[in-house]
């Protein structure tokens, strides 16, 4: 059929009547938003401003003459509309007539309720939305109403992460720095335009520092107020502390950075952003004047794990340990004798925890990464012997320790080299001294190989190598060796050519590693698959040594003679 039409008609108060095509319908154009203190930020504690509002007509007849029209903010999670200060909307707006709302309508901006994760900061995006309400009698907001505008509320600091170290050794001095930034258009401090009170405060809940700043009553909290920050700047503070010398070694300690503002109506400072660091407070490297073990550690190596391994070995067995914290010191260089560390434990057993830790500013490493191979070899070969405990990257480590096999050679001939015009003259003497007399010098050995009938130099003395490198492994099959030509022992001219017998890490070497994180104990128990390992790298003798001192010991630690002799 035919469409249908409407009319809305209005009988007054007087009687007289008039027609409309459609209802009115009343919608917000624009309006302004600022903040309370002018500075370009919606913060928390403060008001928030709406002005220079401006609504339309868009319906067909006038808005209501008789009835007025309350214009607010609509509440949100963080903006709490002030309900007493409505403006009231101009009354019987024509259809088609936009009208400006004279006032200022105020939102209050909540305080944050909870607190937030460590390090975040307030960035929270808002919709701020205009409610026209009837204000006798129906008291109902009025449909399509609103327009909306988004809005950041955040704060006008920003506190960034402090650079700090993740590593620090009882007594040290320590200084660590951060950056404050003002992203507002006004100064900030008790100087600043505002006058509004501005500091970072740093706590130590465990007493394991001593703070520059911190007051006498309240030696645990450093409190560093910043005079005055200007617009759109940053500022870097920095501050010292020591740890204390009767911290327990190996545990961990951790400082809370707060940065601290007054609240913009009541004064009192409120923490807007918090930071915490976590360090590792390792003990001081010494050289002991008889060690039986190294422990090379590092900061994100479990406390747990070194106390561990501290009580076993110190305590149970009664040998000498000495600790050296890799990101205490940034390398394996011995703050003793300035060469590597792992020097000064010849034939003696190493631990080195094999989890990855983040170092400096150069991204996350594994601790043979910083550990040359060869020269590892080289004392391996010498008879020192290393576990790699806690190992997370097995494979790295595998490829590294392929490396580490045969050391560098500069083929130079030395005190145990053996030279010889064959090959077998090199092995005879070689079956005549044992794996247990060889030293950590690079060794190598020649032989000569004469012109083959019907092949080159060349292939002669590729095949003689072949050969020679199987021989070895037969009649020395404890050590390793490789067989490379000599290219300086070819001469053409007299069909002579040479090879060299390179010697590497004999095959009984102990060069272990074990997987897996040392099990958490609350009595600093290690646990047996961990407490093989590390006996194991011990020396035979040591070994030994140990098992008679324990045998027929009187007191509770002792085993008694009969129990072996029985077996």
């Amino acid at each position: 059929g035919p469409q249908g039409s409407i009319q809305i008609k209005v009988i007054r108060g007087d009687l007289s009547e008039a027609t409309y095509p459609s209802p009115y319908s009343l919608q917000v154009v624009k309006f302004d938003i600022i903040d309370e203190n002018g500075d370009g930020i919606n913060e928390p504690g403060e008001h928030l401003l709406v002005h220079n509002i401006r609504v339309k007509n868009a319906g067909g007849m006038p808005s209501p003459e008789a009835r007025s029209i309350h214009l607010l903010i609509q509440g949100t999670q963080f903006l709490e509309p002030k309900a007493l200060e409505p403006l009231e909307l101009p009354r019987s707006i024509q259809p088609g007539q936009e009208v400006d709302v004279p006032g200022v309508l105020r939102a209050y901006i909540r305080n944050e309720w909870s607190e937030k994760p460590l390090g975040e900061s307030l960035n929270y995006v808002d919709n701020v939305q205009l409610l026209a309400i009837f204000h006798e009698r129906l008291n109902r907001p009025i449909p399509n109403f609103c327009g909306q505008t988004q809005i950041a509320i955040r704060y006008p600091l920003r506190l960034d992460p402090p650079t700090y170290l993740d590593c620090v050794a009882k007594g040290d001095r320590v200084r660590f720095k951060w950056v404050v930034h003002n992203d507002s258009k006004k100064s900030y401090g008790i100087d600043g335009i505002l006058k509004r009170i501005t500091a970072t405060r740093l706590t130590d809940p465990c007493r394991f520092f001593k703070l520059a700043l911190a007051a006498d009553d309240k030696p645990e909290e450093a409190t560093d107020e910043i005079p005055e920050i200007e617009p759109n700047s940053m500022i870097t503070i920095d501050q010292d502390f020591s740890v204390d010398e009767n911290t327990l070694e190996f545990s961990e300690g951790f400082l809370t950075l707060e940065l601290m503002l007054a609240d913009p109506i009541s004064g009192n400072l409120r923490s807007i952003t918090k930071h915490r660091m976590h360090m590792q407070i390792s003990g001081v490297y010494s050289l002991s004047p008889n060690p039986s073990y190294l422990l090379v550690v590092n900061s994100k190596t479990p406390n747990h794990a070194i106390h561990q391994i501290i009580v076993l070995l110190r305590q149970r067995l009664h040998t000498s340990l000495d600790i050296f914290n890799l990101s205490l010191i940034g390398s394996y260089e011995s703050p003793f004798t300035k060469e590597n560390v792992l020097k000064s434990y010849p034939g003696k057993s190493v631990i080195i925890f094999g989890n990855n830790f983040p170092f400096f500013n150069q991204g996350n490493k594994d601790p043979w990464d910083l550990l040359d191979p060869w020269e590892t070899g080289l004392l391996v070969k010498g008879g020192t012997n290393i576990h790699f405990a806690g190992v997370g990257n097995l494979e790295g480590l595998k490829k590294w320790g392929a490396n580490a096999t045969f050391p560098a050679h500069d083929f130079t001939a030395g005190a145990q080299s053996f030279n010889d015009a064959t090959v077998g003259g090199v092995v005879m003497n070689l079956r005549k001294t044992y794996h247990t007399a060889l030293t950590s010098d690079n060794v190598v050995h020649r032989f000569g190989v004469k012109k083959g009938l019907f092949k080159t130099i060349q292939k002669t003395v590729d095949s003689a190598a072949t050969s020679a490198a199987k021989k070895l492994n037969k009649n020395l099959p404890l050590r390793r060796f490789i067989v490379v030509p000599d290219l300086e022992a070819t001469k053409e001219a007299e069909k002579m050519g040479g090879a060299i017998v390179c010697e590497g890490v004999p095959k009984n070497s102990k060069m272990a590693a074990s997987a897996g994180l040392f099990p958490d104990s609350a009595t600093n128990t290690i646990s047996y698959y961990d407490m093989y390992f590390i006996i194991s790298c011990l020396p035979f003798a040591a070994k030994a040594k140990m098992f008679w001192n324990m045998t027929g010991k009187s007191d509770a630690t002792g085993i008694p003679c009969d129990i072996f002799y029985t077996g």
